[in-house]
């Protein structure tokens, strides 16, 4: 009888969790370059304990789904999406390992720096890209990443992939750090000026997924107050005899 308490809770939980997930993907939908989360729970080592009833040990994994989402143009010189794998490269001020994105909405900060719309400096290949101010209308990007001011070369976007991009751990929104993945140069890159890379969050999909958790939830709070019933019942049986 206890046992079904326990596995109750247990799967409640995952499912509360897995609710969570769902909800920051529906947040995350219109969030350039954002990777839906995925979730999983695993039982392992199955087995029968000494009254006869399933045991398991439950294991609840969060990755990123790393696919591509679709592309947008904006037509906006600063913006740019890779047409392949890779993930450019940016670092905050005030961190000490640098973050991967999809998300190649850029800005030029008052020092020319190319930046993120955070603050995040963007990386080429030998460190920050420096841009002229005011350069907007004539800056170029080229599918190789190389950026030009007025047929002047700048500096080249740092693009890197992952053998085990799964190993990376999500930082916020679209931004990710290394992780137990180890960056390497892309080998061809390709990045396109004036686009950027949407969400690969599908609302619909999500929505579906948030309907059926809530149902499952209410199922196991059902089993619940069930179990709870029959318990109080056979207590009070006992106490009458």
């Amino acid at each position: 009888m206890l046992a079904r308490f326990e596995n109750a809770a247990a799967a409640m939980n995952a499912l509360r969790r897995n609710q969570e997930r769902v909800a920051n993907n529906l947040a995350n939908a219109n969030t350039t370059g954002y990777k839906r989360d995925r979730f999983f729970t695993e039982a392992l080592n199955e087995r029968l304990d000494a009254q006869g009833a399933p045991r398991s040990d439950r294991r609840v994994r969060q990755t990123s789904d790393l696919s591509p989402g679709a592309l947008e143009d904006t037509g906006n010189p600063l913006d740019v999406a890779l047409g392949g794998e890779g993930f450019f490269v940016t670092r905050a001020p005030d961190a000490n390992a640098p973050h991967y994105t999809r998300a190649g909405h850029f800005v030029v900060g008052n020092e020319g720096t190319l930046r993120t719309p955070g603050g995040k400096a963007v990386l080429g290949e030998g460190g920050p890209i420096q841009v002229p101010l005011n350069a907007d209308g004539d800056l170029r990007i080229a599918k190789d990443g190389t950026i030009t001011a007025g047929g002047d070369p700048v500096g080249t976007l740092r693009v890197v992939t992952f053998d085990a991009p799964e190993e990376m751990d999500r930082v916020q929104g679209a931004a990710f750090a290394a992780g137990g993945a180890a960056p390497e140069p892309a080998d061809a890159p390709t990045v396109l000026q004036g686009k950027l890379e949407t969400s690969n969050v599908s609302p619909i999909t999500e929505m579906t997924d948030m309907i059926e958790t809530s149902r499952h939830y209410q199922a196991q709070q059902k089993s619940l107050r069930t179990t709870n019933e029959v318990l109080s019942r056979a207590t009070q049986t006992l106490g009458r005899l």
